[in-house]
């Protein structure tokens, strides 16, 4: 017995329907395969926060060039593990605590390299001529910061001038260098200068130089340095010349000694002629 027409079209279109799991599992599918798109055209502006995103889902590629500037950063945050110590200086940490020393360099991870500070060199300048007499004479003086030690040096220039004593004569002149007190570090040195004999028509001139040196220990105080000359000669120039000194006070800093020491010379120069 043949069925009816129409029960064969109802039993058809049962079996080409799709069932509900079917649409579910084909919208899925959908929407793996055109998700970015979907996303694109379906998300509306401004639409995604920080919670839609996941962690560490925006990477360095996601990121334009020059897009993070430095209000985005929190301050404190870049420390020593992130800077490249190649081109960032860190941190000065280390400290020179020897005395007369200095930095002598710095490394990449801020400590330092200490050695001898320079040392430092000045003197009184141009010196001006004194007349000498038999009372010792200040030929130059000079102050001396205190916290150093120094060497101290001097080479006053004597000269006598318009001598018209008709017979010839030696001059003694006697010098003193001191630095510090007057028992601290001194030297002193004589000389004898011949002059030959002049007259009123043709005056005569004699010179010599006394080279002195001391070293003056370190002192916390600020001291002096000081040239004194004198003219030691028996009766003193004869005739109508004039017996001048001049001097310049050197100082130069050094690096201090394990014990002060006290130095006096005394030295006799040998006659100088012209």
């Amino acid at each position: 017995m043949r069925k009816p027409r129409s029960l064969l079209r109802s039993r058809t279109s049962r079996l080409h329907r799709p069932s509900p799991a079917m649409m579910v599992a084909l919208a899925a599918l959908f929407l793996s395969l055109g998700g970015a798109s979907y996303a694109a055209v379906m998300l509306p502006a401004h639409s995604v926060g920080s919670a839609q995103l996941k962690t560490f889902a925006v990477t360095n590629p996601k990121l334009a060039n020059e897009s993070v500037g430095y209000r985005k950063i929190m301050p404190g945050a870049v420390g020593i593990v992130r800077v490249d110590k190649n081109q960032v200086q860190l941190r000065v940490t280390g400290t020179c605590m020897g005395a007369n020393q200095a930095m002598t360099s710095v490394n990449i991870m801020g400590g330092v390299t200490c050695g001898s500070t320079s040392p430092s060199e000045f003197d009184t300048g141009v010196p001006t001529a004194k007349a000498l007499t038999t009372t010792a004479a200040t030929v130059a003086s000079m102050a001396l910061a205190g916290g150093n030690e120094y060497m101290v040096q001097a080479a006053p220039y004597i000269t006598v001038t318009g001598n018209n004593a008709t017979t010839a004569q030696n001059i003694t002149v006697s010098c003193t260098l001191a630095a510090g007190t007057a028992t601290t570090a001194t030297e002193t040195r004589m000389v004898s200068i011949y002059v030959p004999a002049g007259s009123s028509t043709t005056p005569t001139t004699a010179s010599a130089s006394i080279p002195l040196t001391v070293i003056q220990p370190e002192s916390p105080n600020s001291t002096t340095a000081s040239v004194n000359c004198v003219d030691a000669t028996t009766g003193g120039l004869t005739g109508a010349g004039t017996l001048d000194a001049q001097a310049t006070v050197y100082a130069t800093t050094l690096a201090p000694p394990t014990t002060a020491t006290t130095t006096t010379t005394t030295t006799t120069a040998a006659a100088v002629r012209p």
